[in-house]
């Protein structure tokens, strides 16, 4: 999907979200994978119920902050997750190292991956195939990220670039 053709843009990084409009409308989430492990998930392995729901909440939250400046985000005709984040996400769903062009990320897919992680303890998790030894610990902060807003958006489904693919268009 081409993110140039309208919506919304989501780049997951460690410690922030930002999100950009097309159209120029940008804004960030003062929170990511990693900031979501420290303070809401408070690196519990595996974490527990309460601590789930106050990451998904937090990122809820923030979204929230910027449905109601620009309300038009809920009617955006397309939402892309770039980052080595959602690469990491997408590549754990699809079991594999290569994400295929026109990777889209079906919502109960992502709830699928969701609640399977976060049963499992990180020395588990990291036999997860596709999952790289640097995301296991942050992969729920990912998961996190991505299911707020897809719940918040009411999303089906979403793209999922390859990192290597941004880093690609952004050299154009």
């Amino acid at each position: 999907m081409n993110p140039d053709a309208g919506g919304l843009t989501v780049i997951i990084d460690d410690e922030q979200v930002g999100i950009s409009m097309t159209g120029g409308a940008s804004w960030q989430l003062p929170l990511g994978p990693v900031t979501l492990l420290d303070r809401q998930l408070e690196r519990a392995d595996p974490p527990g119920p309460i601590q789930l729901t106050n990451a998904l909440a937090a990122v809820h939250d923030h979204f929230d902050d910027i449905v109601n400046e620009s309300p038009t985000v809920l009617s955006t005709p397309s939402v892309v997750v770039v980052g080595p984040h959602a690469d990491a996400l997408a590549r754990v769903e699809i079991g594999a190292d290569v994400i295929p062009a026109g990777y889209r990320l079906r919502r109960a897919d992502a709830e699928e991956v969701f609640r399977t992680l976060v049963a499992e303890p990180a020395a588990e998790r990291a036999f997860n195939p596709g999952l790289a030894g640097e995301h296991v610990e942050t992969i729920i902060g990912t998961c996190c990220v991505v299911l707020a807003v897809m719940r918040r958006l009411d999303l089906a489904d979403l793209a999922i670039t390859a990192h290597d693919d941004d880093l690609a268009r952004a050299d154009r």
